[in-house]
């Protein structure tokens, strides 16, 4: 009995850390949503932040023990090694991070309109840190 050899295609398929990050970014374009409540758009700015942080964390750091460890391993999706998706991942999250920028000055700006106000540590009077 010969046994099948099966060929896959996954040309389809995405990288799932850059697909992670769209999945991201979209989770962020709800904060600018002026149909959504604004503690809440607060809100979807507080979880991008934080899922970016955790991303860094896991898949990033995973990523980069890859890179150290089997550097000419390609991943079975995309057929890029660890340092070749790190290299999309950084591309990808520069315009993120200004993306979150600016979100997060709009934001800033609608709160403000409601007396709520974004001081840093060192403007607070004694009494207010």
């Amino acid at each position: 009995m010969q046994k099948n050899h099966w060929t896959y295609d996954l040309s389809y398929t995405q990288n799932r850390e850059l697909s992670w990050l769209e999945f991201n970014r979209r989770v962020l374009e709800e904060a600018l949503d002026e149909t959504v409540p604004l503690l809440e758009r607060v809100k979807f700015l507080s979880i991008f932040s934080s899922n970016l942080d955790e991303f860094f964390m896991v898949r990033v750091g995973s990523l980069f023990d890859l890179s150290v460890m089997t550097p000419d391993d390609a991943d079975n999706k995309s057929g890029k090694t660890p340092s070749q998706q790190l290299k999309d991942i950084f591309a990808r999250v520069s315009p993120l991070i200004a993306f979150r920028d600016r979100v997060y000055d709009t934001l800033l700006k609608e709160l403000k309109k409601h007396d709520i106000c974004d001081y840093p540590y060192e403007a607070l009077k004694k009494e207010d840190r």
